[in-house]
C-alpha cells in the first residue's frame, strides 16, 4: 500500500513540472527570426512554440533562447574552408531548349561574337558602298561645284555620332568627309572648324560656305554646308541622316552664329 502511495505521489510530481522532451531543443532568436519562420525551420507550430515558453505575443528579442517541443533536430553541417586565393566555381545547369539553338546555330558556322566585333571595327575602313566623289564624265566644275555635288550625293546617309564613313557622319564629320574627297583637310569638329577660313555675313553667304550653329552647348557645335537660297546641307541628329534644311526654320534662325568661306576661287577649275 506505501508502495502504491509513493507511486502515485511520483507520477503527480512529475505532471507538476514541466520538463523537456528528449526531443525537445533549442533555439537563440537571431535578429530577423519570427515565430512562423522558425516553426518551418524546425517542422513545429507556432502554437507550441508559444505554449511551452510562455509567450503572449509574437514579438521576439534577440538572444533569446526558445525551447522548440518536438522539433526535428537538424545535424550541423561542416562548412568547407577555401584555401586563399582560390575561386568558387558556379555550375550552372543550361536548359536543353537553350542549348539546342546555340549547338544549331554553330553547326551553320554563323559568325562569332568576336567576328561581329571585329567587323564592327573595322566598318569605318569598309569600302562605301557608292562614291559619292565619282566623276561625271564630260563636265568641267570648280571645287565649289564639285563640293556641292559631293555633299548632296550624300543625302540619306544615316546620322552617327562620333561617325565619319558612309557609314554613319554626325554634322561635322559629313563637312569634313566632303572636304576629303576635294583634298582639302578640315578639322574635325564643328568648334575647330568654326576656326578656319573667312567669316562672311549672312547677307553674303555663297554657296559652299559653312553656316554654323550653336545647338547643345555656348560654342559652335553644328555646322552645314551652304548650297544657296537659303538651304544648307548637314547631318542632322534631329532627322537621323544627312538632309536639306532653310536657314529661315525657327529652330536654325534662333541658333546661327555666322559662317565661313574656305577661299575658293570662282576660276579654280578641275580637269
Amino acid at each position: 500500500m506505501k508502495r502504491l502511495l509513493r507511486t502515485l505521489a511520483a507520477l503527480v510530481l512529475l505532471a507538476a513540472i514541466p520538463a523537456l522532451s528528449l526531443a525537445d531543443t533549442t533555439h537563440v532568436v537571431r535578429k530577423g527570426d519570427t515565430l512562423g519562420k522558425i516553426a518551418r525551420a524546425h517542422h513545429v507550430s507556432v502554437s507550441k512554440i508559444k505554449a511551452a515558453n510562455g509567450l503572449k505575443g509574437t514579438r521576439l528579442v534577440p538572444g533569446t533562447k526558445l525551447v522548440l517541443p518536438g522539433a526535428k533536430a537538424h545535424p550541423k553541417r561542416r562548412k568547407a574552408r577555401s584555401k586563399p586565393g582560390a575561386q568558387r566555381t558556379v555550375r550552372e545547369t543550361i536548359p536543353a531548349e537553350v542549348i539546342e539553338p546555340r549547338a544549331r546555330l554553330a553547326s551553320e558556322n554563323l559568325p562569332t561574337e568576336a567576328e561581329l566585333a571585329e567587323a564592327a571595327k573595322a566598318e569605318d575602313a569598309a569600302r562605301p558602298a557608292f562614291d559619292p566623289a565619282s566623276d561625271v564624265p564630260g563636265t568641267e566644275e570648280t571645287l565649289k561645284d564639285r563640293l556641292l555635288r559631293v555633299a548632296q550625293r550624300m543625302l540619306s546617309v544615316p546620322y552617327r555620332f562620333g561617325g565619319t564613313t558612309l557609314w554613319g557622319l554626325d554634322c561635322s564629320g559629313f563637312v569634313q568627309k566632303a572636304f576629303a574627297y576635294l583634298n582639302r583637310d578640315l578639322p574635325r569638329s564643328a568648334r575647330e572648324q568654326f576656326e578656319v577660313g573667312t567669316a562672311v555675313e549672312k547677307a553674303n553667304l555663297s554657296p559652299g560656305d559653312l553656316v554654323f550653329f550653336r545647338t547643345y552647348a555656348k560654342y559652335p557645335s553644328h555646322v552645314g554646308i551652304y548650297l544657296g537660297n537659303n538651304r544648307f546641307v548637314h547631318a542632322s541628329a534631329r532627322e537621323k541622316k544627312v538632309t536639306i534644311d532653310s536657314l529661315e526654320t525657327p529652330y536654325y534662325v534662333q541658333r546661327y552664329i555666322g559662317a565661313k568661306r574656305l577661299l575658293f576661287e570662282e576660276n579654280d577649275v578641275r580637269n
